[in-house]
C-alpha cells in the first residue's frame, strides 16, 4: 500500500500504481510555477497517477473545505478547469525536459506514454452537515456538470468526489 500525503488528507493506492505529486516534481517547480517570478505560471493538480492493469492515467485534485473556508474569487470549478489544463500543458516538458530524472519522473513518464485513458478527479470536501460555522456552500453535482460541460475533451465522465461517494475510486482518502 502507498500512503501519499497531499495537504491534510492521505491518499492510500495499491501497490502497483505509479503515484506522483506533480507539483514536487523538480521540473515544475524550477520552470513552471510562479515560484519563477513569471507573469503567469502554470499551474498544477496535486497527483498524477497511473494504474497500470486498465493503463489509465489519473489526474487528481484534493481541497478540503471542512475547517477553513474558500475564499478565492474563482468558482471550484474553474480553479479545477485551469490546474487540469495548465498541467497537461506542463507534462510533456516535464518528462521530456527534466534535467533530474528523480524516480518519480520516470515513473510518470512510464505512465503518461503508456495511458490509453485520461480520468479527472476533484476530491473536494466540505463540512457533512452545514452549519453557519461551517457551511456547505457548494452542491458538487452541480460542480461536476460544469466541469463535465468544460473538460468532456479531456473526460466527459469528471468525477468530483467527497468522503460519502469515495466508493466510486480504487483508493481511499483518510
Amino acid at each position: 500500500m502507498q500512503d501519499i500525503p497531499v495537504d491534510t488528507r492521505i491518499f492510500h493506492f495499491r501497490d502497483g500504481w505509479l503515484v506522483a505529486k506533480y507539483d514536487d516534481m523538480p521540473y515544475y517547480r524550477n520552470n513552471l510555477s510562479c515560484k519563477r517570478g513569471y507573469k503567469r505560471s502554470l499551474n498544477a493538480v496535486d497527483l498524477i497517477v497511473f494504474h497500470p492493469a486498465d493503463k489509465t492515467l489519473y489526474l487528481i485534485e484534493s481541497k478540503d473545505y471542512r475547517k477553513h473556508p474558500r475564499t478565492k474569487k474563482k468558482t471550484p470549478a474553474e480553479e479545477f478547469v485551469d490546474k487540469v489544463t495548465d498541467t497537461l500543458t506542463g507534462l510533456v516538458p516535464t518528462m521530456l525536459c527534466s534535467s533530474e530524472i528523480t524516480e518519480e519522473v520516470v515513473k510518470i513518464r512510464e505512465g503518461v506514454w503508456e495511458s490509453e485513458k485520461l480520468r479527472l478527479i476533484y476530491q473536494f470536501e466540505q463540512p457533512a452537515k452545514h452549519s453557519k460555522l461551517f457551511p456547505r456552500v457548494f452542491d458538487p453535482s452541480e460542480i461536476q456538470m460544469k466541469l463535465r460541460q468544460d473538460l468532456r475533451c479531456f473526460d466527459p465522465h469528471v468525477l468530483v468526489i467527497e468522503a460519502a461517494t469515495q466508493n466510486k475510486v480504487a483508493w481511499t482518502v483518510d
